[in-house]
C-alpha cells in the first residue's frame, strides 16, 4: 500500500507543478507589451554601413563613405524638397571633386568614387522632432573592388 499512496503524490505534485508552469507562462504570454501592427507604422530598415551596400544618411549628421584604399568622402543629407515627387539634397565633400550639392528623387542615382548609389528610401518628417532621413543603396553589379 505505500507503494500506492507514493505514485499518488508523485502524480499530484507532477500535476500541481504542470497547472502551475502552465499559469505562468499563460500569464508571461499575456503580459507584454501590446503588439504594435508594423504595417501601419513604418520604420526604415534597419542600416548598419557601407559594408551592407546601403548607408543610411540623417539631416544635418555626416557620413564618412570610403572611395578608396586610403580615401574617404563626406555624404551630409543637407534638405529635402516636399511634394508630389520628393526630393533629398546630398551634400558630398570629396577630396577629388570638392564639395557639391546634389538634388535626387527617389530612384535616382549617383556618382561616388567608383561606385553607384541608387536613392532607395526618403524619410522626411513635418516637426522638428525626428530629422529626415534618405537611404542609398549600392547598385548591383557596380560593387567597389
Amino acid at each position: 500500500m505505500t507503494v500506492f499512496v507514493g505514485v499518488r503524490r508523485a502524480i499530484r505534485f507532477t500535476s500541481i507543478a504542470a497547472l502551475g508552469l502552465g499559469l505562468a507562462f499563460g500569464a508571461a504570454a499575456c503580459g507584454g507589451e501590446p503588439e504594435i501592427d508594423s504595417a501601419s507604422g513604418s520604420s526604415p530598415a534597419a542600416v548598419s554601413g557601407e559594408d551592407t551596400d546601403r548607408v543610411q544618411l540623417t539631416e544635418g549628421i555626416p557620413f564618412e563613405l570610403s572611395t578608396g584604399p586610403d580615401e574617404t568622402t563626406s555624404l551630409k543629407l543637407a534638405g529635402y524638397k516636399e511634394g508630389d515627387d520628393p526630393a533629398v539634397v546630398i551634400a558630398i565633400d570629396g577630396a577629388k571633386d570638392g564639395a557639391t550639392e546634389h538634388t535626387l528623387h527617389l530612384g535616382d542615382q549617383l556618382r561616388i568614387g567608383d561606385s553607384a548609389w541608387r536613392v532607395s528610401e526618403i524619410g522626411m518628417n513635418k516637426d522638428d522632432s525626428r530629422p529626415g532621413s534618405a537611404t542609398l543603396t549600392r547598385d548591383e553589379g557596380d560593387e567597389q573592388e
